[in-house]
């Protein structure tokens, strides 16, 4: 997809968030605040030896059919592009990374002065933790990272899976989330809760399935579709 050079509003909220930071994470699991989930990462000039100091970002696109990755840092050209889902690194000059799991969305980048580049991730979906040198696993990130593992397998045994993947919007992709975990919450419903942190899932799991079905019936019909192709419906 080519890479777009226009600027938006977006900057100086972004710009202030990471003022004192590295990076920061806004709306990590509340996907419907009006700019949807994002990270924010402020790529520097000198690091300023204060926090961590990321240098370069990974992450994926699709490109023809296929998941490719891609290196963002300060000798990439600024401007805004579609990544894909997956795992998003963030890395320092010494190589340390802090991780993050998405559903993928828009990735943007721009110059506030010479010495700082502002990056900015926002998605339709949750952008959560994923362990690293600074910061620990957020309580969604072992629900998405098990749904994307169940993702790989038809990418590895199913013709088409990966190129079908490749081409569905993050919107819908988060919806698949929604009904794959609603689905075996439910299947498992006769079953006690083992923790606080299962029941503050399962009342967030619906709250959002109730939102994504009323806002955007869309996204939820085509993540049916997509769980059918797949072969994960009722898996």
């Amino acid at each position: 997809m080519p890479i777009s050079i226009t600027i938006g509003p977006w900057l100086p909220a972004a710009a202030e968030a990471v003022a004192n930071l590295g990076f920061t994470l806004l709306d990590s699991d509340h996907p419907a605040s009006p700019a949807g989930s994002r990270l924010v990462v402020a790529l520097r000039a000198r690091p300023t030896l204060r926090h961590f100091d990321p240098e370069l970002i990974t992450c994926w696109i699709a490109a023809a059919g296929r998941g490719r990755p891609l290196t963002v840092d300060r000798s990439s050209k600024p401007g805004e592009r579609a990544i894909a889902w997956g795992h998003v690194h963030v890395v320092d000059r010494l190589g340390v990374q802090n991780r993050f799991l998405t559903f993928g969305g828009t990735l943007r980048s721009a110059d506030v002065d010479p010495g700082l580049r502002v990056v900015e991730h926002a998605s339709p979906g949750p952008v959560v933790r994923w362990g690293g040198h600074s910061q620990g696993s957020d309580p969604l990130a072992g629900e998405i990272g098990a749904f994307f593992g169940r993702l790989i397998v038809p990418v590895d045994c199913l013709p088409g899976a990966e190129a079908r993947l490749a081409a569905e919007p993050p919107a819908s992709l988060y919806a698949a989330f929604l009904r794959d975990g609603s689905t075996r919450r439910a299947r498992g419903a006769h079953r006690t809760l083992e923790s606080d942190a299962d029941s503050a899932f399962w009342s967030w799991l619906q709250a959002e399935v109730a939102r994504v079905q009323g806002r955007d019936p869309g996204a939820w019909q085509a993540g049916e579709a997509l769980l059918r192709d797949l072969g994960l419906a009722g898996a």
